[in-house]
């Protein structure tokens, strides 16, 4: 059971809000995500940043609108994640909209990597553009950026990856985490980014008197706004909240593109009750078991189609490879948790692998039967299971490992691995990331060095405290709020995400009932007593750890759902971790 840390906040805000009409629950949960007033909680489109104090918006506008009215072709190079997709769908469907002549190239994983690539840049000379955008890629692409330059093309970057000192020679750079840029909203993910230059194009066209510009709405490309945004995993500062927002509400009203209903169609999603979390959880992993697994352009294809019966083959396609991947996943990390089990048993830690388990502080594992496009996955549950850093590495071609790594609050692992990269120089081939994430690749022959020094950097960096097994939550509210009434007010209250989170409590429950069920029975029911009531509650992939008794006190850290079974609705706790502390 993780040490309980109750979120802080200001009880006047809270007092505040609640007399602004806030239920008094969720003004305290607002109060504790710096809401400060109630109307940061409206989130109208009006409300939206404009594009103009974003660097290069205006240069990067008249380019594409210019190619766009003389039919120049244009090559857009999209990511193979979920915010690449729906960033390569929207600036492509803008484009032919307009009567541009456009086509799009995605990166394969396994054989080119990540971003526009010299490879790629010849494979857009290929096609004629004379005009290359980048979306949610390029600000790192140098090599990829001087190429199509030399091959006669103007290139637009479009991202929001984090800069370096120096930038690539391209036409134009939107980014707003360029120094030089002076938008508000630093956490705009690429499709957000794509979003604000599209805008641009359309009203410089509308005001050059350029017909079909005038008839385009914006709006229909909210749906794609939405989705890349919440999978993205960008903090929902208020901009963010406010495109989210937005695209929920367009595709509650039934007009989500083909391809997004065929995606909610086989995910079980109803379109009139979606939220954030659906996103997140049933969407975003479906798209990205593509760009893990096989090509992404199938997602591409399925959110530009036309009609659902064009779409619907292809989110099935997507739904079977999201099965795979859930398959590969749950044997490359039944395969790791014995790795650091044996671990732990070397070096003497404790029984459940906290602590001292790991001599460094950093599990780091290859999985010689492992898929490269699933590292990323596993090193995440490794990280939430063991409390270490974490990761995880396949072979990928040519004797080339791929790695990618997780961390924990406190520890910037990129600056953790460009450490390692001074320590042992010329061991790691290349790397990039974040606080939190990072990938990285090397020759097979160097990863005993890269162990070698991970492990002298993740000594004198790692601390104690970095370990610690932690949960924040909103604090406890008494049994009788538990019920449907908050659920659906909550549900009502988001769009809830990364940076804004949903609302997480803990509190002290008597069990009556504990049972397993699903197919693997790695999920665990508790019919709980609250207030002289009988509620359910839920913890998926519980996995080997220990069922509570009938008659036992448990604590809870719990999220309150509305569930949704053939066409019912019930209030249930969805367990983030429990024990009987």
């Amino acid at each position: 059971m993780p040490t309980i840390i109750t979120r802080k906040f200001d009880k006047d805000l809270a007092e505040d809000l609640q007399t602004s009409g806030q239920d008094a629950v969720l003004a305290r949960v607002y109060a504790a995500r710096g809401v400060t007033k109630a109307s940061e909680l409206d989130l109208p489109l009006k409300n939206l940043a404009k594009y103009a104090p974003m660097a290069d918006i205006d240069k990067a506008s008249e380019r594409l609108a210019a190619a766009i009215v003389s039919r120049e072709t244009i090559c857009v190079v999209g990511d193979y994640d979920c915010d690449g997709c729906t960033s390569t769908t929207l600036v492509t469907e803008f484009v032919r909209t307009l009567g541009g002549n456009v086509f799009y190239l995605l990166p394969d994983r396994v054989r080119m990597g990540y971003g526009l690539s010299p490879q790629l840049a010849n494979m857009a000379a290929d096609g004629d553009a004379t005009l290359l955008i980048t979306v949610d890629n390029g600000i790192s692409a140098f090599a990829g950026v001087s190429a199509a330059k030399a091959l006669g093309m103007d290139v637009i970057v479009t991202d929001h990856h984090l800069p370096a000192e120096q930038e690539p020679d391209a036409y134009a750079l939107v980014n707003p985490n360029r120094k030089s840029c002076n938008f508000p909203y630093k956490s705009t993910c690429g499709v957000g980014v794509a979003f604000y230059l599209a805008a641009a194009t359309r009203r410089r066209l509308i005001g050059q008197g350029y017909a079909p510009a005038s008839t385009l709405r914006m709006s229909r490309f909210l749906d794609l706004v939405a989705l890349g945004t919440v999978a993205d995993m960008v903090p929902l500062e208020y901009n963010n909240r406010i495109l989210v927002q937005a695209g929920i509400e367009y595709i509650r009203s039934g007009y989500a593109r083909p391809g997004i209903r065929a995606l909610l169609h086989v995910a079980g999603i109803n379109p009139a009750k979606l939220t954030a979390k659906d996103f997140g959880f049933g969407c975003g992993p479906r798209i990205n078991a593509a760009g893990r697994l096989d090509d992404m352009s199938a997602g591409v294809q399925m959110l530009l189609a036309e009609s659902e019966a064009e779409a619907l083959p292809l989110a099935e396609s997507l739904d079977r490879l999201n099965r795979e991947r859930r398959d590969i996943e749950k044997t490359m990390l039944e395969s790791s948790m014995c790795a650091v089990d044996r671990m732990v048993a070397r070096v003497g830690g404790d029984n459940n692998g906290q602590g001292s388990a790991m001599d460094s502080g950093m599990i780091c594992l290859l999985d010689e039967d492992g898929h490269e496009g699933v590292v990323g996955l596993v090193a995440g549950r490794l990280r939430e299971k063991y409390h270490h850093p974490a990761i995880v590495f396949a072979p990928g071609d040519g004797g080339v490992l791929k790695g990618s790594a997780r961390s924990v609050d406190g520890l910037h692992i990129r600056d953790l691995l460009a450490e390692v990269d001074m320590v042992a120089p010329g061991v790691i081939r290349a790397f990039g990331g974040h606080a939190m994430a990072a990938g990285l690749s090397m020759e097979r022959e160097h990863f005993p060095a890269f162990q070698a020094a991970l492990n002298e950097v993740a000594r004198r960096r790692i601390k104690a405290e970095h370990l610690l097994d932690t949960v924040i939550t909103d604090g406890e509210i008494p049994g009788c709020e538990i019920g449907m009434d908050l659920a659906r007010k909550i549900e009502r209250a988001g769009p809830w995400g990364n940076g804004f989170p949903d609302p997480l409590f803990h509190g002290r429950f008597e069990v009556v009932q504990a049972s397993r069920i699903g197919s693997d029975k790695n999920t665990l029911q508790l019919k709980l007593r609250v207030d002289e009531r009988i509620v359910t509650a839920i913890r998926f992939r519980h996995r080997d750890e220990g069922d509570p008794v009938a008659g036992s006190m448990q604590t809870l850290v719990y999220q309150i759902a509305v569930n949704r079974y053939n066409g019912s609705e019930s209030v249930q706790l969805q367990i983030a971790a429990l024990g009987d502390g």
